[in-house]
């Protein structure tokens, strides 16, 4: 049985699929990697700041599979 299933027709992800996951993955892997310096940049003038920057690359990846969901759901 193979990993990689989906709803299409052949039962397999298409290319276009996997290479847009593989690049969000990368890019917010990037994103997390780069946080802490980030964090401590913006901590030193306003904490506010910070923590605002903090609570958008957490809500970044609900925000984005909120926004697939009701592309998906518009389609179908």
């Amino acid at each position: 049985m193979d990993l990689v299933t989906a709803p299409n027709d052949n039962g397999r992800y298409d290319r276009k699929t996997l290479v847009t996951a593989a690049l969000l993955l990368v890019g917010f892997g990037a994103l997390v990697y780069f946080l802490p310096p980030l964090m401590l940049m913006l901590g030193g003038n306003n904490r506010w700041i910070a923590g605002a920057v903090l609570a958008a690359v957490l809500v970044l990846p609900f925000a984005g599979l909120w926004l697939r969901g009701r592309y998906r759901r518009k389609r179908d």
